[in-house]
């Protein structure tokens, strides 16, 4: 029983581990695409909005997670931008084109 739970539990720690490294990762793509555009990002953070399994190219499956950011363009304008990751590798960022006003 005690192997089992060991088990368990380097597993549970390698897909933390690998959450916070996804994280991160589309945290610095929506830091470098603001910073690129001139825009402010709001709240300086990524939520995390959808988890699932997808297959790359050579039909590995990999962990795909899609996160949204929000961010401040022209002073006044709130809009979202989408990180997606399949794995640790990003496939599609996408920016916003309704704009709000804040």
């Amino acid at each position: 029983m005690e192997h089992g739970a060991i088990l368990f539990l380097m597993a549970l720690a390698w897909v933390w581990h690998g959450s916070m490294r996804a994280r991160e990762t589309a945290m610095n793509e929506a830091r470098a695409i603001c910073h690129k555009m001139a825009w402010t990002w709001l709240d300086e953070t990524v939520s995390l909005k959808s988890l699932g399994v997808a297959r790359d190219e050579n039909g590995r499956l990999h962990v795909r997670r899609i996160y949204t950011f929000r961010y401040l363009e022209a002073g006044h304008l709130i809009r979202d931008g989408v990180v997606m990751l399949l794995g640790d590798v990003i496939q599609t960022v996408l920016l916003d084109t309704v704009a709000r006003h804040g």
